[in-house]
């Protein structure tokens, strides 16, 4: 019986390994984002319906705008916010998806008004914790103190006009 659930599992495995979304994933592991985003998008035009697919979208565009320049950085993180969105809205219960849209939300102010306040909105739906390290409470309550006074508020005008600026280069 064991043998037999080891063939499976290495059956399925295998199979998972060699889908669209098993390629997509091993790409993203292996830091390409761009070819695991485009791997994403070609099988969620497949099956728009699939959250996981949104999900690694959302996470691929999130990385790229991460690593990405000024002026393409705004358009990835848009992108990453519509995707993860789209997580969650199909599947509302996984915490996975959940978290990572707060993370997000909390890691992105810059590129969106209101990150912040989304983020403490999630905080509910993520359930309650215990306000100690690493914890969603004290992540939020630590980018508050961030994201805040006049640095924060040069930088914000300084992303915001160059990336004004990149829409108007050709």
């Amino acid at each position: 019986m064991g043998r037999v659930t080891i063939a499976l599992f290495a059956l399925a495995s295998a199979a998972f390994a060699a889908s669209p979304q098993g390629d997509g994933e091993a790409l993203f592991r292996e830091t390409e984002f761009k070819a695991a985003a485009r791997t994403f998008e070609r099988s969620l035009a497949k099956d728009p319906g699939n959250a996981r697919l949104h999900y690694w979208l959302g996470k691929s565009y999130a990385r790229m705008a991460e690593v990405s320049s000024l002026l393409s950085a705004r358009r990835n993180a848009r992108k990453a916010r519509a995707h993860l969105e789209s997580a969650v809205q199909l599947d509302p219960g996984n915490r996975v998806f959940l978290t990572e849209l707060f993370e997000f939300y909390v890691d992105s102010p810059e590129y969106f008004d209101g990150g912040l306040s989304c983020a403490a909105a999630m905080l509910e739906r993520l359930g309650l914790d215990d306000g100690g390290p690493g914890s969603p409470s004290r992540i939020l309550a630590d980018a508050r103190k961030e994201y805040r006074g006049a640095g924060w508020a040069l930088r914000k005008g300084v992303l915001r006009v160059g990336a004004v600026t990149g829409y108007l280069i050709p």
